[in-house]
């Protein structure tokens, strides 16, 4: 029969409430008492009843700060269903979320957003962090003070997370590079790169692991460049036309940011089906009929359910058990999407 929390109190000689005070670190307890609780524990490997954790989760009251991206039928809806789904799991557990998005801002906003979350008292963070000084101060004083942070898609140089939740993005780049590589048979190619944001480590990542790979494979080629395309589709179906307007040779276009349905119209829009070769990233309910159509070639997807569920499923056996992720940079596979495998 497994220990109880009664069990221990008679063996400690103490009382229930005492034996709950040690277990979840509550209110002062003698020091010499302390330590004959938690010797019992340790010797007879107690290990709380999940309802009982459960019980005491629900007297805490935690809640987690959730920042994320958003955009309409996209990665980030797909990333916040997800996190819908863990929210309505944790409430069994009375732990809440409290959310924030935005589609595009500065890292001046996302401090404001962060410290909106932690004025409420939150034990834990899901951000996608923008890569600036300004938000790596910020998140190293929360985790100086006890706030268990945990990024998502994005990461920041300087600074260590509870874990990280993402994909590779360098290798994302270069999946790319390879998809355009094969498309084209190696011959010469007229690339538009279209940009993402300089404060999201994830476009840089895919920038230059396109660049680099394209180097490697000696594809001929000349580059088009366009400026951040992030901030919205309507911004990013503008630059794209405007660019294939201005350089009718790009016989190809690679679209770094989330926004590859938006390119995709611009493409379609201008009778260019078939004439230019178009990687971009995502699986959703907007770019797949874009790869049916043929306006995307090809798409590298991350996983978004799993980045949108991931993260409170961890936090949730961190409170519980105090489990800690295994591995702290936890990666989704880059999945290849074409035509024939894109009618489900």
């Amino acid at each position: 029969m497994a220990l109880t929390i009664r069990d221990i109190a008679k063996l400690a000689g103490v009382s229930r409430g005492t034996v709950d005070r040690v277990l979840h670190n509550r209110g002062r307890v003698d020091p010499e008492v302390e330590q004959r609780i938690k010797a019992i524990v340790r010797e007879c490997n107690y290990q709380p009843s999940r309802a009982a954790q459960q019980l005491s989760m629900r007297k805490q009251k935690l809640r987690i700060g959730f920042l994320s991206r958003i955009d309409q039928n996209g990665f980030w809806s797909i990333v916040i269903r997800s996190a819908d789904k863990a929210e309505r799991e944790l409430a069994e557990y009375g732990i809440t979320i409290e959310k924030r998005y935005f589609d595009y801002c500065r890292p001046e906003t996302q401090l404001e957003m962060i410290n909106e979350l932690v004025a409420m008292d939150i034990s834990a963070l899901v951000i996608v962090p923008l890569d600036d000084p300004l938000i790596r101060q910020r998140l190293q004083e929360l985790d100086q003070q006890g706030i268990v942070v945990i990024l998502l898609q994005s990461e920041i140089s300087g600074f260590s997370p509870f874990c990280y939740i993402g994909s590779d993005y360098y290798i994302g780049g270069r999946t790319a590079a390879g998809l355009l590589h094969n498309f084209t048979a190696g011959r010469p190619s007229q690339i538009l790169l279209l940009n993402g944001s300089k404060y999201l480590s994830s476009h840089r990542l895919r920038r230059s692991g396109f660049l680099d790979e394209l180097d490697a494979y000696h594809t001929p080629h000349e580059l088009i460049e366009s400026g951040d395309i992030t901030s919205d589709p309507e911004y990013a179906y503008h630059q794209a036309r405007k660019q294939l307007e201005a350089h009718p040779e790009i016989t190809a276009v690679y679209t770094v940011p989330d926004s590859a349905a938006a390119v995709s119209r611009a493409i379609r829009d201008m009778g260019r089906i078939g004439q230019i070769t178009h990687i971009g990233f995502g699986m959703t309910d907007s770019t797949r009929p874009c790869i049916l159509d043929g306006s995307l070639s090809a798409s590298i997807g991350h996983r978004a359910e799993q980045q949108g569920y991931l993260p409170f499923s961890i936090l949730l056996e961190y409170f519980i058990s105090g489990q800690i992720p295994g591995e702290r940079r936890i990666l989704m596979l880059n999945d290849i999407f074409i035509k024939q495998n894109s009618v489900f």
